[in-house]
């Protein structure tokens, strides 16, 4: 389950999310959806602990997303990122192999969702 209650987050002295309240039960598929720039990515990363609640807290498996939960809890999610990025501990070859060759055939993680969408029951929005 993931639980946000009253969680605001800004960024700089500018407000990205006011007062938040979230409710996911276990087993739950829910999408989040909008505009460039509303909070999603905000979201995502208050909920895996990359950033932390100005206001507000964060539940997510019936535990406080905190400093001293946020690893055991790491261990138990997945977080996958729209387009490819720079991690820190990465070099420059180890980032090469991560990206795809023109050579190399293409896997189920390589195709873009729109190609999936059969599968998913995702649809692209004309």
């Amino acid at each position: 389950m993931l639980k946000l209650s009253r969680v605001s987050k800004s960024y700089e002295g500018v407000p990205v999310l006011r007062e938040i309240d979230l409710s996911i039960p276990k087993g739950q598929v829910t999408v989040i959806i909008g505009a460039s720039g509303c909070g999603k990515s905000t979201l995502i990363r208050l909920v895996n602990g990359l950033v932390r609640p100005d206001r507000g807290t964060v539940e997510l498996m019936g535990m406080p997303v905190t400093a001293a939960t946020v690893l055991a809890l790491r261990r138990r999610m997945g977080y996958v990122i729209q387009e490819g990025g720079l991690f820190p501990h990465l070099t420059a070859p180890g980032f090469y192999k991560t990206r795809p060759s023109r050579w190399s055939r293409p896997t189920p993680t390589s195709i873009p969702w729109w190609r999936c969408s059969s599968a998913t029951g995702l649809r692209r929005n004309p």
